[in-house]
């Protein structure tokens, strides 16, 4: 396992980079293995117990396929984790730049060549593995929607995609273009949480190397996530009072508020659902194109990402 992530990853990435095992000392061995299933177990007993209480206070009446049942179960519990995980990931991020000053060994990183690049390179990365646990459940959560949403696309005889393409507004030239569309929608969701977090962590390295006063970094951190927060909650509201509504169809407001909270808010949650997914493409007008439209939000997360930490990096070279 440890070759195939070595071969996988970048060498400034994988676990046998120093600098990474400098960040992260537990990453060799066999006790962090256990240490990292014993957390993933945990976590997704979490959201286990989550999803059963949620569906008792709820009074829910779960019914229907699989996949449905999953879905009025988990999608709340994993909603709060990505949250969480997200928030997590700011905060170690922001806390970088502080404990190599504490350490004292930031003037002698700005002073060597790259020194402060490398640095704060390893300290992102590093992020990654200290969050694997929650990183790994959210993934796994994915993987277990997806397959659901694969099984459901069989029912009706195989037909599925003929209704969900006819339904479409305007319906698809072809039905054809509803698998391409759905297999693009299953890799840029699986692939959102990850450059999500990424550019959560680039920010708080960005933010903490900007701003040298600690109290400026934790506030406006907590401005931002309360934000983010508060649209994800707002957003939320009003698209499941859309989607229950008689009729919808909105123009191009519409189509953002779907676009943006599926990228920003619930990070694609929404997409991994077949019947969502349905009454997304058959309420909003040119629906079926907010799959393209989250393909362009993730590459425009990741070079957002690589440049708050390009940016970070000068910054620090200059400033200190």
């Amino acid at each position: 396992m440890n070759r195939l992530i070595n071969w996988l990853l970048p060498a400034w990435a994988a676990p046998s980079d120093p600098l990474l095992g400098y960040e992260v000392p537990r990453l060799r061995g066999a006790g962090g293995k256990r240490r990292l299933a014993g957390q993933l177990a945990l976590v997704l007993a979490l959201v286990g117990a989550g999803g059963y209480l949620y569906r008792a206070a709820a009074g829910a009446n779960i019914g229907g396929n699989l996949g449905a049942a999953l879905w009025q179960s988990l999608y709340f519990p994993a909603l709060a984790l990505q949250m969480l995980t997200l928030a997590l990931a700011f905060w170690l991020g922001a806390a970088s730049v502080a404990a190599e000053r504490r350490r004292r060994t930031w003037d002698t990183l700005r002073a060597t060549e790259s020194g402060a690049r490398l640095a704060l390179r390893a300290r992102w990365v590093s992020i990654f593995y200290r969050l694997a646990a929650p990183v790994a459940a959210i993934l796994l959560l994915r993987l277990l929607f997806a397959g659901s949403m694969l099984t459901e696309l069989t029912a009706f005889g195989g037909r599925m995609a003929h209704i969900i393409s006819g339904n479409a507004l305007p319906p698809l030239p072809d039905w054809r273009l509803t698998p391409l569309l759905i297999a693009l929608s299953l890799a840029v969701q699986l692939l959102l949480p990850l450059v999500m977090l990424a550019a959560a962590a680039a920010l708080g390295i960005l933010l903490a190397v900007a701003l040298r006063e600690r109290l400026a970094v934790f506030l406006l951190g907590l401005l931002l996530m309360l934000a983010l927060a508060a649209f994800t909650g707002v957003a939320a509201l009003l698209i499941a009072q859309d989607l229950s509504a008689a009729e919808s169809a909105g123009g191009a407001a519409q189509y953002a508020l779907y676009l943006a909270y599926i990228s920003l808010g619930d990070w694609g949650l929404l997409q991994l659902h077949l019947g969502s997914l349905g009454e997304i493409w058959r309420r909003v007008p040119y629906g079926a194109s907010i799959t393209l439209g989250s393909a362009l939000t993730l590459a425009l997360l990741s070079a957002a990402a690589d440049g708050m930490l390009a940016l970070a990096a000068r910054l620090a070279e200059r400033r200190g």
